[in-house]
């Protein structure tokens, strides 16, 4: 690889850190497009933004380790530990064409349930969710966390 493609990678690396810091996640929602773009190798690319993530989140993580609910962590915990073996297997065996159309399939459910989420706010509507989304909340994330390191995104919309 030459400089460009260094620079252009250490770039989308620091705009996903940017992101995690501003927003409290979203680094592989950035990031990881953004290296397929520049073709470089999704696993490799993966492992890359799993080790970024890992040294964001860290300082945030110690800083705010008292206000956290552990109860719910625990259910999220089980959740994610059932969820990432199968998105191992998703990483090893599916083809690379069909992950990229999956996750900009989701990036788009996400934004609709994000402006969901916004008009419920705006007309007060209330919505209880059940318990055992913690669960669901943690296999999503756990699949989506070993395969593609988007792992915020369900915990984000289990928050609102």
């Amino acid at each position: 690889m030459d400089i460009t493609i260094w620079t252009l990678v250490i770039f989308s690396i620091l705009l996903g850190a940017m992101v995690r810091i501003v927003f409290g996640f979203g680094e592989a929602l950035v990031t990881m497009p953004l290296l397929a773009l520049l073709n470089l190798d999704f696993k490799l690319s993966i492992s890359v933004v799993a080790i970024v993530g890992l040294l964001v989140a860290l300082p945030v993580f110690i800083r705010s380790r008292g206000n956290l609910d552990w109860s719910i962590i625990k259910r999220l915990l089980m959740g994610s530990i059932i969820g990432t073996p199968i998105g191992i297997v998703i990483v090893k065996w599916a083809n690379e064409d069909v992950i990229i159309i999956f996750l900009g399939v989701f990036i788009l459910l996400y934004g609709a349930i994000n402006l969901i989420n916004y008009y419920k706010n705006i007309y007060q509507v209330k919505l209880n969710i059940p318990k055992f989304y913690d669960y669901i909340a943690g296999v999503v994330s756990g699949v989506l966390g070993s395969a593609y390191n988007s792992h915020g995104v369900p915990i984000i919309i289990y928050e609102h």
